[in-house]
This record gives C-alpha cells, sequence and structure tokens, in this order.
C-alpha cells in the first residue's frame, strides 16, 4: 500500500512539470488561444477563487477525522491511503488550473505559479500521509 502511494505521488509530481514543459512548446514566442484577452483576468480571479476552495476541501479532507470513522475502524490503512489519494488528486487539479490559463493567456507564469502550489500541496499531503500511518495502531500482537 505505502508502494502504490509513493508511486501515486511520484507520478502526481512528475506529471506539473510536464504541463510545464508542454506549455512552454505550445505558447513559446506565440499568443494564447483566447480571442478576447480581456477575459484572462476575470478568468483567473475565477480560477484562483476555485483553487482557494480546492485547498479548503484537501485541507479538510487530510484533517477530518470523522471523514470515513466507520471505515477507520475495520481498514485503517485503506482509509489513510484513500484520504491521501483524494488530496493528491485535488491537489493536481491545481496544475490544469495553471495550464488552462497559461494555454488561453500565452504567458506561462500562470502555469509556473500553480505549479507550485501543486507540489506544495503534494508535499503536505506527503507528510500527512506518513503522519497517519505512524498513528495506526499496530493490532498484529
Amino acid at each position: 500500500m505505502v508502494r502504490t502511494a509513493n508511486a501515486l505521488l511520484v507520478m502526481l509530481a512528475v506529471a506539473p512539470g510536464v504541463y510545464l514543459v508542454t506549455a512552454v512548446l505550445v505558447t513559446f514566442g506565440g499568443p494564447g488561444f483566447a480571442r478576447d484577452p480581456n477575459i484572462i483576468l476575470w478568468l483567473f480571479v475565477g480560477i484562483a477563487l476555485f483553487s482557494l476552495a480546492n485547498i479548503g476541501v484537501t485541507v479538510f479532507v487530510q484533517t477530518s477525522t470523522k471523514l470515513m470513522a466507520e471505515r477507520a475502524r475495520y481498514d485503517p490503512i485503506g482509509r489513510t491511503y484513500l484520504v491521501m489519494s483524494l488530496g493528491a488528486v485535488l491537489s493536481e487539479a491545481h496544475a490544469i488550473y495553471g495550464l488552462v490559463l497559461t494555454l488561453l493567456s500565452g504567458s506561462i507564469l500562470y502555469e509556473i505559479g500553480f505549479t507550485i502550489v501543486t507540489w506544495a500541496s503534494l508535499w503536505w499531503i506527503w507528510k500527512r500521509f506518513k503522519q497517519n500511518l505512524g498513528n495506526i495502531p499496530d493490532t498484529s500482537t
């Protein structure tokens, strides 16, 4: 289970780098795909607010003890893995938001910013996963 979780985190940490390279290659020296550049600011504000809500959901999922409490009684390792994977996938959404803004605007700065948020969030989730694994009671005796 831990190997699977680490593999998932590595894949989700590498993906924003791939998005960054893709965005650079697609928008290098050219304008974005948006027909009306005035919409980019409003789109950024909307996506930034949605991203903040996404961070709030991620923090709730990672810190809630009541979430899947029944499952924690009979499968604490499985619950820990599900909480980690849900948080990791929610974190990956930030990189997608940055890619959309970059492709529409032609500015790589959006992708760089959202990639940093993604990596910071994944790092925090990895730390929480290790902490949650350490809190699981040993029932082998």
